[in-house]
Protein backbone atom coordinates (compact mmCIF):
# COMPACT_ATOMS: atom_id res chain seq x y z
CA UNK A 1 0.00 0.00 0.00
CA UNK A 2 1.09 3.55 -0.97
CA UNK A 3 1.81 5.09 2.81
CA UNK A 4 0.69 8.75 1.48
CA UNK A 5 -2.70 7.28 0.50
CA UNK A 6 -2.99 5.59 3.89
CA UNK A 7 -2.76 8.50 5.60
CA UNK A 8 -4.81 10.33 3.53
CA UNK A 9 -7.45 8.31 3.76
CA UNK A 10 -7.52 8.48 7.47
CA UNK A 11 -9.50 11.99 7.12
CA UNK A 12 -12.61 11.84 5.57
CA UNK A 13 -14.94 14.56 6.97
CA UNK A 14 -17.62 14.29 4.12
CA UNK A 15 -18.18 10.16 5.33
CA UNK A 16 -16.92 9.56 1.44
CA UNK A 17 -15.24 6.30 2.06
CA UNK A 18 -17.40 2.84 1.62
CA UNK A 19 -19.51 1.30 4.07
CA UNK A 20 -18.14 0.09 7.45
CA UNK A 21 -18.66 -3.61 8.08
CA UNK A 22 -20.18 -4.22 11.72
CA UNK A 23 -19.40 -7.35 13.61
CA UNK A 24 -22.82 -9.50 13.00
CA UNK A 25 -21.65 -8.92 9.31
CA UNK A 26 -24.02 -6.28 8.78
CA UNK A 27 -22.97 -2.68 6.88
CA UNK A 28 -23.63 0.81 7.92
CA UNK A 29 -22.88 3.85 6.16
CA UNK A 30 -19.77 5.98 7.15
CA UNK A 31 -19.56 8.72 9.73
CA UNK A 32 -17.45 11.92 8.77
CA UNK A 33 -13.92 11.41 10.29
CA UNK A 34 -10.59 12.72 11.21
CA UNK A 35 -7.51 10.81 12.65
CA UNK A 36 -4.79 12.84 13.96
CA UNK A 37 -1.08 11.45 14.98
CA UNK A 38 0.43 12.33 17.99
CA UNK A 39 3.73 13.58 17.52
CA UNK A 40 6.96 14.45 18.90
CA UNK A 41 9.24 13.28 16.41
CA UNK A 42 8.14 10.27 16.35
CA UNK A 43 5.21 8.71 16.25
CA UNK A 44 3.41 8.46 19.94
CA UNK A 45 -0.09 7.61 19.47
CA UNK A 46 -3.20 8.75 17.57
CA UNK A 47 -6.67 9.99 18.25
CA UNK A 48 -9.79 9.98 15.98
CA UNK A 49 -12.92 11.89 15.85
CA UNK A 50 -16.21 11.16 13.97
CA UNK A 51 -19.35 12.88 14.08
CA UNK A 52 -22.99 13.21 12.47
CA UNK A 53 -24.01 16.78 10.88
CA UNK A 54 -26.19 18.67 12.70
CA UNK A 55 -26.33 16.68 16.07
CA UNK A 56 -24.22 15.48 19.22
CA UNK A 57 -26.28 12.35 18.77
CA UNK A 58 -24.01 9.20 17.54
CA UNK A 59 -26.23 5.46 16.33
CA UNK A 60 -26.27 3.34 18.64
CA UNK A 61 -23.15 1.42 17.03
CA UNK A 62 -20.56 4.06 17.18
CA UNK A 63 -18.87 3.63 20.69
CA UNK A 64 -18.28 7.87 20.91
CA UNK A 65 -17.61 10.59 19.31
CA UNK A 66 -13.61 10.42 20.25
CA UNK A 67 -10.86 7.77 20.77
CA UNK A 68 -7.36 7.83 21.32
CA UNK A 69 -4.39 5.95 22.32
CA UNK A 70 -0.55 6.35 23.28
CA UNK A 71 1.84 3.82 22.77
CA UNK A 72 2.77 2.44 25.66
CA UNK A 73 6.63 3.75 25.71
CA UNK A 74 5.32 7.45 25.64
CA UNK A 75 2.58 7.23 28.23
CA UNK A 76 2.70 9.35 31.05
CA UNK A 77 4.09 12.53 29.22
CA UNK A 78 0.89 14.40 28.78
CA UNK A 79 0.17 13.53 25.06
CA UNK A 80 -3.32 12.40 25.56
CA UNK A 81 -4.50 15.20 27.32
CA UNK A 82 -3.05 17.70 24.94
CA UNK A 83 -4.62 15.71 22.00
CA UNK A 84 -8.06 15.62 23.35
CA UNK A 85 -7.75 19.35 23.97
CA UNK A 86 -7.01 20.07 20.80
CA UNK A 87 -10.00 17.15 19.40
CA UNK A 88 -12.72 18.87 21.79
CA UNK A 89 -11.65 22.22 19.62
CA UNK A 90 -12.46 20.42 16.09
CA UNK A 91 -15.74 19.25 18.20
CA UNK A 92 -16.97 22.17 18.93
CA UNK A 93 -15.88 23.89 15.62
CA UNK A 94 -18.19 21.25 14.33
CA UNK A 95 -21.24 22.72 16.66
CA UNK A 96 -21.27 19.80 19.17
CA UNK A 97 -22.31 20.75 22.51
CA UNK A 98 -20.62 17.34 24.27
CA UNK A 99 -18.64 14.60 23.17
CA UNK A 100 -18.83 11.27 24.49
CA UNK A 101 -16.16 8.98 24.77
CA UNK A 102 -15.83 5.48 26.14
CA UNK A 103 -13.45 3.58 28.54
CA UNK A 104 -12.67 0.13 30.40
CA UNK A 105 -13.49 0.86 33.90
CA UNK A 106 -9.84 -0.62 34.45
CA UNK A 107 -8.32 2.24 32.13
CA UNK A 108 -7.47 4.80 35.05
CA UNK A 109 -5.23 6.77 32.73
CA UNK A 110 -7.16 7.01 30.33
CA UNK A 111 -10.05 8.27 33.06
CA UNK A 112 -7.87 10.98 34.44
CA UNK A 113 -7.14 12.38 31.12
CA UNK A 114 -10.66 12.35 30.21
CA UNK A 115 -11.52 14.30 33.78
CA UNK A 116 -8.45 16.54 33.22
CA UNK A 117 -9.96 18.09 29.96
CA UNK A 118 -13.50 18.46 32.00
CA UNK A 119 -14.92 14.91 31.09
CA UNK A 120 -17.59 13.96 33.85
CA UNK A 121 -18.56 10.03 34.27
CA UNK A 122 -22.44 10.26 32.68
CA UNK A 123 -23.47 6.49 32.68
CA UNK A 124 -21.54 2.75 33.04
CA UNK A 125 -22.51 -0.10 30.95
CA UNK A 126 -22.05 -3.86 31.06
CA UNK A 127 -19.93 -5.46 28.46
CA UNK A 128 -21.47 -6.71 25.38
CA UNK A 129 -20.13 -9.39 23.39
CA UNK A 130 -18.94 -6.95 20.93
CA UNK A 131 -19.29 -3.52 22.03
CA UNK A 132 -18.35 -1.86 25.70
CA UNK A 133 -19.95 1.52 26.73
CA UNK A 134 -18.59 2.75 29.96
CA UNK A 135 -18.84 6.72 30.21
CA UNK A 136 -19.57 9.94 28.47
CA UNK A 137 -17.72 13.53 28.70
CA UNK A 138 -19.54 16.73 28.26
CA UNK A 139 -18.01 19.77 26.38
CA UNK A 140 -17.13 22.76 29.13
CA UNK A 141 -18.88 25.76 27.77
Amino acid sequence: MNPEAFVDGLDDPTAAGGPIPLPDGSTVARLPSTVRWIWDGDVSGAIGFRWQAGTAELPPYVLGHIGFSVVPWRRGNGYAKQALNLMLGKARRQGLSYVELTVDPENIASQRVIAACNGVLIERFKKAAALWRCGVSSLPH
